[in-house]
């Protein structure tokens, strides 16, 4: 009688266990989900993906619409053009992102602060960049 009670009891600890390990799974379900979703709507692109026409930088979008690339003597500047980083972020191949960033005493010089820069270049070959201008304007 007594492994009868031990039985059901175990069974029942069981169904509880696979219960906590299904709700632990749909919460990571959940949680990749929730991720992907953001970071879709942050990067334009989905994890894995590479650049598309739009590039996002220092909290604002950019938008390459001509889809032409441009050689390093094309790029003219008033701030020194430097390597800023790679885009996107969790693509299998990401590439150089640069830009000619504004000295945080300009930006912020005065109300509402100007953005980081107006135009960042995607480096797309040796010699090649595409340009993607600010969207939505200063």
């Amino acid at each position: 009688m007594m492994t009868d009670v031990s039985a059901v009891l175990a069974a029942r600890g069981m169904r509880l266990a696979i219960r906590l390990g299904l709700a632990f799974l749909v919460m990571i379900v959940v949680a990749a989900g929730f991720f992907l979703v953001v970071y879709r709507s942050t990067y334009n692109v989905w994890p894995g993906q590479g650049a598309s026409t739009r590039v996002h930088w220092c909290g604002r979008d950019y938008e390459n619409s001509s889809g032409a690339t441009l050689s390093w003597s094309d790029v003219n500047q008033p701030f020194p053009v430097r390597l800023v980083g790679q885009y996107p972020p969790l693509a299998l191949s990401r590439q150089p992102l640069f830009a000619a960033v504004t000295p945080n005493a300009q930006r912020y010089s005065v109300s509402p602060p100007l953005p980081c820069t107006m135009v960042v270049y995607l480096r797309t070959g040796p010699t090649a960049y595409k340009a993607y201008s600010l969207l939505g304007g200063p």
